[in-house]
């Protein structure tokens, strides 16, 4: 299928050419399409084929496109454009297509049957009466020659709209080299997502089970620009409130914001998320006077415990100053538990560019990529200087130093564990009760300093004042398999049961990897890290605890394949260079682990 006319510049057009080209630009998700084989299925059977194209081209139009919002921009004779607003229905759109072609493949011969290959990119268009133009068109294209019969690939922008086991199963391709392109592309294949992901039933205490609750992000009902981060702002404080609570189990914003305006109902969620409770709403912003509306739904019978609807404004929401999200905490809370919710201030980050500039950055640095994770760095400086009395930014700066290390990215590791250990210091003395700093420190300790008794200390401290911490819990379980104590594995499977579908999860099913890899869980191991590479190929530490696993689960064949892999990844490793760094190097498992790397073909 010939590529959309490349225009002048890129997406980064001046100006000066937006006004000579006189056409309207927009954000769009670009999905193509184009028919293997096109010109053998012609050869062979020319008018077959195409009456078999027109009736597949037909039923995209009429039943496809409208269920998923696309539009068509043109259908050639051997592949077509289509055009999504959001990633996830050109995703969903592809699936489809590429299923109904299946199904009427069902009555041919092999050499009749058409599959199709796709490419997907998000991107900015200039679009006329006839065509939509520009780069990342092209880009879409380029991308669909990267797939096989019947797959789809796409793009980072569009790996980022999605998540992972809710829209699509997802495979990192790593970076490509396209045709005419001078620098590689970051391309990710895409699958069906299996139709219920498995949940682990899992209590961490010793206290009787506790409910779990999901609070999904509140849709808005107006259009006004940035009112989308208000419904995630809602969100995210009833949930620090409600997660202080011993009694309950809350599950991580970052798992909940999968179902952000989406028409799903709360039983799907509950089913997603392991989660017996959801709260949902949403608001009505008329010139920054906010109608906030919420409801508290038992998934068992269907049936609304609680609802409320309070006013306020963007400012006292964004502030921390209005009692809208206490009064919704409190009255969620005497609905589910006996006791009243403890109330504690927060610091929200006192604007929506603020808010979205953090969730950006904390994307970017988990994306691997050198020039992503610069560029992550650039936004959390800019927002610790911005808010100089915000814990957040400090934290995860202190996080952004330990991926720096962990990638091999840093020059200077001893210099490294400095800066890392000023961030996290820095962000508790802004505010010595937020978990998620006292982890972050924890880790730095731990994994930069080689002081686990400090980062024991912290993990226990960030758990003891928020119980739901699923970092905390991630990164005890390392600590406890590099002590050989078989906790970890209780620990890292709890750590996972909080925040299920986090856009970090190639992160915590590495961690996790390790942390049952000492444990002896050699299987559960395996599949989680198989399952975080599938994610991101890149990182180096899951790469090497798959290798271990494999080999200590005398699995010799695939330990020494993926030792293969590693190398590729870390071509300098030694097996005497892994145990100076591994923080439990003094563990009984250490010459263990020294020992499979070798069986599997990593130098001494």
């Amino acid at each position: 299928m010939p590529e959309s006319g490349t225009m002048p510049g890129n997406d980064a057009d001046t100006p000066a050419d937006i006004l000579q080209l006189a056409l309207p630009r927009s954000q769009k998700v670009v999905l193509v399409m184009d028919l293997v084989e096109s010109v053998r299925l012609m050869s062979a059977d020319e008018a077959g084929t195409i009456a078999r194209w027109r009736q597949f081209v037909g039923q995209a139009s009429v039943d496809v496109l409208p269920r998923h919002h696309g539009r068509l921009v043109k259908s050639l004779g051997d592949g077509l454009m289509l055009e999504f607003e959001e990633p996830r229905h050109a995703v969903q759109a592809a699936l489809t297509l590429h299923q109904l072609l299946g199904h009427s493949n069902a009555q041919l011969d092999p050499a009749r049957q058409m599959h199709l290959r796709a490419g997907i990119n998000a991107t900015h268009v200039y679009t006329d009466a006839l065509d939509i133009y520009g780069s990342g068109v092209n880009l879409a294209a380029r991308l669909a020659t990267l797939a096989g019969p019947g797959e789809t690939v796409v793009s980072a922008s569009v790996r980022d709209g999605l998540t992972d086991g809710l829209d699509a199963e997802m495979e990192d391709l790593g970076d490509c080299y396209l045709k005419h392109l001078e620098k590689p592309v970051r391309a990710f294949r895409v699958g069906p997502a299996a139709k219920m992901p498995g949940w682990r039933s899992f209590e961490p205490f010793d206290s009787p089970a506790r409910p779990t609750l999901a609070i999904v992000p509140f849709s808005a009902r107006t259009a006004e620009p940035g009112d989308e981060v208000l419904g995630e702002v809602i969100a995210d404080e009833i949930i620090v409130r409600l997660s202080r609570l011993d009694a309950l189990r809350v599950v991580s914003r970052l798992s909940t914001t999968a179902f952000r305006n989406r028409p799903t109902v709360a039983a799907d969620i509950a089913a997603h998320l392991g989660a017996q409770y959801v709260v949902s709403g949403h608001y009505r912003n008329l010139g920054g006077k906010l109608r906030v509306t919420a409801e508290l739904s038992e998934v068992r019978n269907g049936t609304v415990v609680w609802a409320d609807a309070l006013n306020t404004s963007t400012r006292e929401l964004l502030s921390g100053e209005g009692a809208l999200v206490t009064s919704f905490a409190e009255g969620i809370g005497r609905a589910l538990v006996s006791h009243e919710v403890e109330r504690a201030r927060t610091a929200p980050l006192p604007s929506t560019d603020s808010c979205s500039l953090l969730m950006g950055a904390i994307t970017l640095m988990h994306r691997n990529s050198a020039s992503d994770f610069r560029r992550a760095n650039d936004m959390l400086s800019h927002l610790a200087e911005r808010h100089s009395r915000s814990a957040l930014p400090q934290a995860w700066l202190a996080k952004w130093q330990v991926l720096q290390v962990v990638q091999g990215w840093a020059g200077d590791r001893t210099e490294a564990g400095k800066r890392a250990l000023q961030s996290a210091s820095r962000a508790l003395d802004c505010d010595p009760q937020c978990s998620l700093a006292v982890a972050l420190a924890g880790l730095v300790h731990t994994y930069l300093l080689g002081d686990l008794d400090k980062g024991l200390a912290h993990y226990d401290r960030a758990l003891s004042i928020n119980p739901s911490e699923s970092l905390a819990w991630l990164f005890k379980s390392t600590w406890q398999a590099y002590q050989d104590d078989p906790a970890a594995a209780q620990s890292c499977e709890a750590a996972l049961s909080l925040s299920p579908m986090d856009p970090m999860r190639y992160f915590y099913d590495s961690l996790a990897a390790t942390a049952l890899t000492a444990s002896g869980h050699y299987p559960r191991a395996i599949e989680l890290a198989r399952r975080s590479l599938r994610a991101n190929r890149s990182h180096a530490s899951t790469h090497r605890i798959l290798t271990i696993a494999l080999s200590l689960a005398g699995l010799q064949d695939e330990a020494t394949i993926a030792g293969r892999d590693l190398l590729t990844v870390e071509p300098h490793l030694t097996a005497r260079s892994f145990l100076e760094r591994y923080p439990g190097r003094n563990a009984r498992h250490a010459p263990a682990y020294a020992e499979a790397l070798l069986r599997s073909g990593i130098p001494r």
